[in-house]
């Protein structure tokens, strides 16, 4: 083959193996790019509200509670992957018995000496492949132990009808409820104040109702028209009470609501190192359960069981070693028609055809010595 036939080859073969791996690489990243999409982000009670009104501080203390089953969820996954894993493990074990059990009972006749071996040497390689995959399945089942050790340490469980709870979620919220306590008294003055001025508006206007009708009504006795003139003063003077009430507990309200904002910030950020931990716990456990399920170990095992079976099959089968153990085992064995002593003859045979070096020297010496005498 010509160097320049090799080196088309070499570069085909190259091209094709940098296709496929592409090809790999491109639908493991489309699959991970469609995931993200399909998980968008979903709506929830939360999503549309400003954190610092009202009791929307419970965003936060709900987003670390649910941790709770998000992480189990996480757990559950990896539980079932272990399952089919060890399924898979029981599977090969049980491959290499039965098959081993049948080359056992295979009739010696047939069977034997190193061909007999290598395929025993073969069936119990399914056995050190689930030797090292029981390993990775106790790997991923020691991140999950250890990631539910955390969690329960995190997490306390109440009532059985209950969720499971941050212990910290009574802090949280007691500190939020303690530094909007001023801001909901306010709020609650100012929903009060605004329910009497709905009232008194009301009344207002049915009094001036009423000294609209008197106006235009004769007869009407003085008296009658000063009372209701009376009445409604008295509901414009009490209505502007309530308006310049409910201005200045407006004004209160938006002076604590700064200070509400600063003190929620401080408690928030408190609450942001408990999700951020809880992140940590797990990001931790999904990279352990990769280093465990699909590090380039695992490929290194399975080839180390390819090599040395490789190299057993290589070395130790040899076919004319099987013959003559047969042969002699069942008394045809002839020395001087053997295969192997057949191979060593023609060996020998030829190192005789060819001249050995002292020979090729005698033949130079008579040449030059003939060609002196002439």
């Amino acid at each position: 083959m010509t160097s320049r036939l090799k080196s088309a080859i070499l570069r085909h073969t190259d091209s094709i193996k940098r296709s496929n791996l592409s090809g790999i690489k491109d639908t493991i990243r489309s699959r991970v790019t469609t995931a993200n999409h399909d998980n968008g982000y979903g709506s929830n009670e939360f999503i549309h509200l400003n954190f610092y009104d009202d009791d929307n501080y419970l965003s936060i203390v709900q987003c670390i509670n649910g941790g709770y089953h998000i992480t189990e969820d996480m757990l559950k996954f990896m539980l079932d992957y272990n399952d089919c894993l060890q399924k898979h493990i029981d599977n090969l074990k049980s491959c290499s018995k039965k098959s081993k059990s049948r080359v056992k009972a295979q009739s010696t006749l047939s069977s034997y000496h190193t061909t007999r071996a290598a395929q025993l040497k073969t069936i119990c390689a399914p056995s050190l492949e689930a030797e090292y995959l029981q390993a990775r399945h106790d790997a991923i089942q020691n991140a999950i132990d250890e990631c539910r050790t955390e969690l329960n340490r995190i997490y306390s469980k109440g009532s059985s009808n209950s969720s499971p709870k941050h212990n910290r979620t009574d802090y949280m919220i007691d500190s939020f409820e303690a530094a909007s306590s001023v801001l909901l008294k306010l709020s609650e003055k100012i929903d009060k104040l605004k329910e009497q001025k709905t009232k008194e508006d009301a009344a207002l206007l049915q009094a001036k109702i009423l000294c609209e009708n008197l106006s235009y009504t004769h007869g009407v006795k003085e008296s009658k028209t000063e009372k209701a003139n009376n009445s409604r003063k008295k509901h414009e003077q009490k209505l502007k009470e309530i308006e310049n009430d409910i201005a200045r507990f407006e004004d209160e309200y938006e002076h604590e609501k700064k200070t509400y904002r600063v003190e929620a910030r401080r408690i928030y950020e408190k609450c942001r190192v408990l999700e951020e931990k809880r992140l940590e716990l797990i990001g931790d456990t999904l990279m352990k359960f990769i280093k465990a399920a699909y590090s380039s170990k695992n490929s290194t095992q399975q080839r180390t069981i390819y090599e040395e079976l490789q190299s057993y099959l290589k070395d130790e089968r040899d076919i004319t070693k099987d013959l003559e153990f047969w042969a002699q085992t069942y008394g045809v064995y002839d020395s001087t028609t053997s295969l192997s002593t057949e191979t060593n003859q023609n060996d020998d045979a030829h190192d005789d055809d060819e001249p050995s070096s002292a020979d090729t020297t005698t033949s130079s010496t008579k040449t030059k010595s003939k060609k002196n005498q002439k």
